[in-house]
């Protein structure tokens, strides 16, 4: 549900995003390597993408992270990201 409220414009329900203007969530470097990197990204957002940090709660965060590191052809080593990792990072 956060996803397809916060995400979905951009990253598009597929996950394969818009050539040239959002990047794709399935198959990405990021969301499949070390969560902190994914983490840091939603909190401080980068490039076009904005900072979810006073937005979204821990919890939230950590479910659209959890969510996008299970989907599509996504196999992350690390696939769970609980709301303590957010609160962690915030700091």
């Amino acid at each position: 549900k956060i996803y397809s409220t916060n995400c979905v414009a951009c990253h598009q329900a597929t996950g394969k995003g818009v050539p040239g203007a959002f990047p794709a969530l399935d198959g990405s470097l990021v969301v499949n390597g070390p969560k902190a990197g994914q983490i840091d990204i939603l909190l401080n957002g980068k490039n076009a993408m904005p900072a979810w940090k006073a937005v979204l709660s821990d919890t939230e965060i950590a479910a659209v992270i959890t969510y996008t590191r299970n989907s599509w052809s996504n196999k992350a080593a690390e696939n769970i990201v609980q709301p303590a990792e957010i609160l962690a990072a915030r700091k």
